[in-house]
């Protein structure tokens, strides 16, 4: 089954949600799980002024209440040339994908734990290139293809085919079948919660591609 992970490295309950979908890759690891930087606030100019910050400061409680992920409220990441701009971490992830695709599960935790827990700006150039040295890339390569073009307008793609998929927030879970769309979850859900509506639709795949006939189940039907 192909599931489609729509995420954003700086958006706090897809931090959150990351522990339930490590759970998924573990238990479910036949799934075919392509994750897509949707764009959560690309090209913002948002400053984290006091105001701002009590903002962020509710979200992450919030957060680490549902989820029991940690969070440093200090937010050291804050400085007169920050600006909250999704696009950068989003681009990044978008180029470990261009060149080590199976890690990009993993590049994406890390640029999550360096931002939330260790308060790095994840909207610099250099630091993205460390993280991604970190997962065994050559920092010069990455940040040649963080630069170019073709990385720009790939990631751009990405917030596009968010937009064309529906997808209203993140993070969200999609599956697509025969042309069909599929929603899984939508926002942060434990795994105990999501678990049986994974299992469910790939139950109801399995009796499709087994040729028993019409299914339905909950608000998807095939045949």
């Amino acid at each position: 089954m192909k599931m489609l992970y729509f995420t954003d490295p700086m958006c706090s309950w897809c931090y959150g949600f990351s522990t339930t979908m490590k759970k998924l890759k573990e238990d479910h690891p036949a799934i075919d799980l392509q994750i897509i930087s949707g764009g959560f606030a690309p090209f913002s100019d948002q400053v984290v002024t006091d105001e701002y910050r009590k903002f962020l400061e509710y979200h992450w409680r919030n957060v680490n209440l549902r989820s029991g992920q940690p969070f440093d409220h200090a937010m050291k990441f804050v400085s007169e040339s920050f600006r909250y701009d999704t696009e950068p971490s989003s681009r990044a992830l978008t180029v470990v994908q261009s060149l080590s695709p199976e890690k990009d599960f993993e590049y994406l935790s890390l640029l999550q734990q360096s931002f939330y827990v260790e308060g790095k700006d994840i909207t610099n150039d250099e630091v993205l290139a460390k993280l991604a040295e970190a997962i065994g890339i050559d920092k010069q390569t990455f940040l040649a293809r963080f630069h170019s073009d073709e990385m720009k307008r790939k990631t751009l793609q990405g917030f596009e085919f968010s937009r064309q998929m529906g997808v209203q927030g993140f993070p969200t879970l999609l599956t697509i079948d025969n042309g069909a769309v599929k929603v899984i979850s939508r926002g942060y859900q434990h795994y105990d919660a999501l678990k049986p509506l994974v299992d469910q639709q790939l139950s109801v795949l399995s009796m499709v591609q087994s040729g028993a006939g019409q299914s339905c189940s909950g608000d998807f039907c095939g045949c």
